[in-house]
């Protein structure tokens, strides 16, 4: 009887220790795929821009908020930029929210761009003035990325 006990406890142990790392997996594959969706939104927005004027203006005010909005999902995968489930979780938010201009094919390609694209850390409303042309060089190498 004490062994049956001991084993039960055991069991329950395991799936309790099991379950909790399921959510945590599942809550950043979420986590993921959200801030992807944010990134694609940022660059569908940020391309339209872009390619109806023939430049990336960084005063209008929709260009900043989706460059914040890019530097966001940029410090966000960077944080986990060798987490490949992560990654793929965002792969797949980006392809969703951009529209068709990020595909499977071009995500990746996508996704390396946006981790050397240093001019995005630290990007803030303090600062995305200053580091205006930076971020909008930053930006359109991004955008090179994308052909349409």
């Amino acid at each position: 009887m004490k062994k049956l006990s001991i084993l039960l406890l055991c069991i329950v142990t395991l799936a309790a220790t099991s379950c909790n790392s399921l959510q945590k997996a599942a809550s950043s594959n979420s986590a993921a795929a959200a801030s992807g969706q944010l990134c694609g939104n940022a660059v569908k927005g940020l391309y339209q821009s872009y390619k109806n004027d023939g430049k990336l203006d960084v005063t209008s005010g929709s260009n900043l908020t989706n460059a914040l909005s890019l530097a966001t999902a940029y410090s966000q995968l960077k944080d986990h930029k060798n987490d490949k489930s992560y990654r793929k979780a965002f792969a797949s938010g980006l392809v969703v929210s951009s529209a068709g201009l990020i595909t499977d094919r071009n995500s990746t390609s996508f996704i390396n761009q946006l981790l050397s694209s240093a001019a995005l850390s630290g990007l803030n409303r303090n600062n995305i003035v200053s580091k205006g042309a930076a971020t909008a060089t930053s930006i359109v190498n991004l955008l090179s990325i994308i052909k349409q």
